[in-house]
């Protein structure tokens, strides 16, 4: 058991902020407001150059930002996590009380923490019981938990820091509540506003201490990749892609303002000319003096050069699906496979990741329903993916008396679940047989009449 006091709350929450920092940018990505648009050095030139030359032509500053790290990272969890993990522990009883209690929130859940794992490395899901004594369970924000881990090579969870603001009734202020969290316990701490040092707090209802009897520390990692975001392997292709955007609609905006270059302007400063030019249209010059205008050449080609192969990188390091219709078209099942190759390997990677987790977790509802704890757990993935219907049915088809009908039926593109379509199609084909006519046979001569001899 981790000795936990005010010490070791603040030295734990100073190793979380740079988790916290790391978590806020890729989640500002993920609401497409990127780099471009916190960054305040081209507001500042602005105003410095509108104050040297007294505004004498418009500078735009657009900020258009781009929202390719949304794009891929809803890529990756809806093809991995649309269609969760189907869970077999060896009964068929088991399963099915496993499945009713995962609930119908069980898919949103699976995308929240494939979402939450992507953006801030790792998707954190709490269970406990609730007020009828049934299993619940919820994603919480990662950058409220802070894990404490073993020191062996095992690196088992023994104990986690959750940190959050709440409302404290009494005061009508906003204070920092923290839980630790171990395998028998929920203690609770509120920091003092003077101070900065946390001492216990009497939680509404609860107490200081909880006594929670889930049998381990009730929380769930779900890691991303290598334990990292996504963000960081595309981030400066993104920026890039959104300068030169920006840049593009800065230049079609000002090349619509005329520079002036002016021989002998017998005027006595700038602004006179721009009052002159404004009144009256007229430009006053002296001796053989006279006015020449510049428009801004925009280099068309080059840009949208540099664009597409930004695009197509950002797709290669973000490990995901080009949505350009012209890479679809009426594509076989091979070409639709080598299009998700990529993204395949990254749904592959998360994979390994999430086994782990859910296995904890249908332990844990084995463990707190009664349930014989399962020696394997089979999980069955299936991935969300763009597939040629007409050809696959033409497979199914072509496949009837070499493999099973179920497994036909479980290939099939317009078959969701199996098992009640054979149960469907085995009611038709009754229907249809009772409808058929009946014929009987006449007995044979003297047979049933009773006669003899």
């Amino acid at each position: 058991m981790v000795k936990v006091n005010s010490r070791t709350i603040q030295r734990l929450l100073q190793g979380h902020g740079q988790f916290i920092r790391e978590a806020n940018e890729a989640r500002r990505y993920y609401s497409n407001v990127n780099r471009i648009k916190q960054d305040n050095s081209v507001l500042q030139r602005q105003a410095e150059t509108e104050q040297a030359l007294g505004n004498p032509l418009h500078l735009a500053d657009n900020r258009i930002s781009h929202s390719w790290h949304n794009l891929l990272v809803t890529q990756k969890v809806s093809y991995a996590l649309s269609y969760p993990p189907v869970f077999d522990v060896g009964n068929k009883i088991a399963n099915e009380r496993i499945a009713e209690i995962l609930g119908d929130q069980y898919t949103a859940t699976a995308m929240q923490l494939g979402i939450d794992a992507s953006n801030t490395s790792v998707g954190w899901l709490h269970y406990w019981r609730g007020t009828d004594g049934r299993f619940r369970y919820h994603t919480v924000d990662p950058e409220q938990i802070v894990p404490v881990f073993s020191g062996t090579l095992e690196s088992d969870l023994v104990g986690v820091l959750r940190c959050y603001t709440m409302l404290d009734p009494q005061s009508g202020q906003t204070v920092q509540v923290c839980e630790y969290w171990d395998d028998t316990t929920c203690r609770f701490y509120r920091q003092n506003g003077v101070s900065g040092n946390y001492t216990y707090f009497e939680y509404p209802e609860v107490g200081q201490e909880l006594r929670h009897g889930l049998g381990a520390v009730p929380f769930i990692p779900f890691y991303n990749t290598d334990r990292r975001g996504d963000l960081p392997l595309y981030r400066d292709l993104i920026d890039a892609y959104d300068k030169v955007v920006s840049g593009f609609a800065n230049d079609m905006e000002d090349v619509q303002e005329v520079i002036f270059v002016i021989k002998n302007y017998g005027g006595t400063d700038k602004t006179e000319f721009m009052s002159d030019l404004k009144k009256s249209k007229l430009i006053k010059v002296e001796g053989d003096g006279g006015v020449d205008t510049i428009r801004a050449e925009i280099p068309f080609e080059a840009r949208n050069a540099f664009l597409e192969r930004t695009r197509r990188q950002i797709f290669v390091s973000g490990m995901g699906v080009d949505p350009n219709p012209e890479n679809f078209g009426n594509s076989s099942g091979v070409a639709l496979k080598y299009l998700y190759s990529l993204l395949e390997l990254k749904a592959v990677m998360l994979e390994t990741q999430f086994r782990s987790g859910f296995a904890e977790l249908v332990r844990a509802i084995c463990r707190l329903e009664g349930i014989a704890q399962p020696k394997r757990i089979l999980q069955t993935w299936t991935r969300n993916m763009v597939q040629n219907d007409l050809e696959t049915a033409q497979i199914a088809q072509q496949s009837v008396g070499i493999i099973s009908d179920r497994t036909i039926l479980a290939n099939h593109p317009w078959v969701d679940d199996a098992e009640s379509e054979q149960k469907q199609l085995d009611k038709e084909q009754q229907a249809a047989a009772e409808k058929q006519p009946q014929f009987r046979f006449p007995p044979k001569d003297g047979a049933g009449d009773g006669s003899s001899g």
